[in-house]
C-alpha cells in the first residue's frame, strides 16, 4: 500500500507540476476486500494451499501441517483486519496488479490508487470499483454484499 500511495503521490506531484487535471482510478477498499476473498483468484490459492495441507498430513510432517495452520488462521484474521480497515490491502494489491494496467486503460485513468495522499483542483478521482469487482469475476451474492457495504 505504501508503493501505491507513493506513486499516487508522485504522479499527482507530475500533475500538479503541469497544471493539467490527472485522473486517479480509486475503489471502495471493503468492496474489493469482500470480492478478492470471495474470488476464483483467492479460491485457487485456497486449494493449492489445502493440497500441501493433505500432502503434508499423509506425510506425517507435522512441522508442514502446524505451518500450513498458522498460514491459514493467519490469513482469516488478515481479511477480517482488512475488511474493518485495520490492515493494508497489499496482498489484494499483488493479486491485482496484471490486471491494473488493462483496468486504467478502461477507465482513462493514469494510475489506481486506494488511497490519495491529497486531493486538489488537478486530480480527478474516477471510480474504478466495478472494474475491479468484474476483473475478480464477482458473482450476484458477492455483489449484492457489495452493494450492502457501499450503502454503509
Amino acid at each position: 500500500m505504501k508503493l501505491f500511495s507513493i506513486l499516487a503521490a508522485l504522479a499527482v506531484a507530475a500533475g500538479l507540476a503541469s497544471a493539467q487535471t490527472m485522473r486517479v482510478g480509486t475503489f471502495h477498499k471493503p468492496s474489493v476486500v469482500v470480492a478478492f476473498y470471495r474470488s476464483p483468484l483467492w479460491a485457487d490459492a485456497l486449494k493449492a494451499k489445502l493440497a500441501e495441507l493433505d500432502a503434508a498430513r499423509k506425510a506425517n510432517d507435522a512441522g508442514k501441517v502446524q505451518d500450513l495452520e498458522t498460514w491459514g488462521a493467519a490469513h482469516q484474521e488478515l481479511a477480517h483486519r482488512q475488511l474493518s480497515g485495520e490492515a493494508p490491502i497489499t496482498n489484494i494489491l499483488e493479486a491485482l496488479s496484471p490486471g491494473l494496467p488493462e483496468i486504467a486503460r478502461r477507465a482513462g485513468v493514469k494510475l489506481i490508487a486506494p488511497d490519495l495522499p491529497f486531493a486538489d483542483a488537478t486530480v480527478q478521482t474516477v471510480d474504478v470499483t466495478d472494474l475491479l469487482l468484474a476483473y475478480l469475476k464477482a458473482d450476484a451474492r458477492t455483489l449484492s454484499i457489495v452493494r450492502d457495504l457501499r450503502k454503509r
